[in-house]
């Protein structure tokens, strides 16, 4: 299997087994490689050819569509002030990447990778407690299961003892 296809594969079971959590930080990720992408066109020195404007603008635009689902699928109600304000935030950030993308303003661009780093460590840090919580859950059941393991031992243990016992009296 070349190494392309195998890449492929391995990018798309990463999206396939991973939780709400690390997909939100898989798409910050991308947000934040393409607006990279972007910043590095606009930070040449030279006048910008066709294939620059083109390129950054395809980088800007994956950023602004992803960032544009990622409010899509907001919960107001069960969310609250914090949906609220992230929905404000991600406006914020496709405001700053829609600018850069007119104006050529890598500045604007900083502005949205600023507040994009953040959220993506305030989620980075969800997902820490989110794994966190799930070892302690696989310890806790684990102890279970050995307790249980143990309990059942014994009890065919106490089995065994008392058929040896019967065996013994009669013979």
């Amino acid at each position: 299997m070349p190494a392309k296809i195998a890449f492929e594969e391995y990018k798309k079971n990463k999206v396939i087994t991973a939780s709400g959590t690390e997909l939100i930080v898989q798409l910050y990720d991308e947000v934040v490689r393409n607006i990279k992408i972007a910043r590095e066109v606009l930070g040449k020195d030279n006048k910008l050819l066709f294939d620059d404007i083109k390129s950054k603008s395809k980088a800007i635009n994956k950023s602004v569509n992803i960032i544009t689902e990622l409010a899509n699928v907001l919960d107001m109600e069960k969310g609250g002030e914090i949906a609220v304000n992230l929905g404000k935030l991600y406006e914020f950030i496709n405001m700053r990447l829609l600018n850069a993308n007119v104006n050529n303003d890598p500045v604007m661009l900083d502005d949205a990778l600023r507040v994009l780093n953040e959220l993506r460590e305030a989620w980075v840090g969800i997902l820490k407690q989110e794994n966190q919580d799930k070892q302690r859950e696989a310890g806790e059941k684990q102890k279970r299961v050995e307790v249980e393991s143990h309990a059942m031992a014994a009890e065919i243990g106490a089995k065994k003892a008392g058929v040896y016992n019967r065996l013994a009296i009669k013979i």
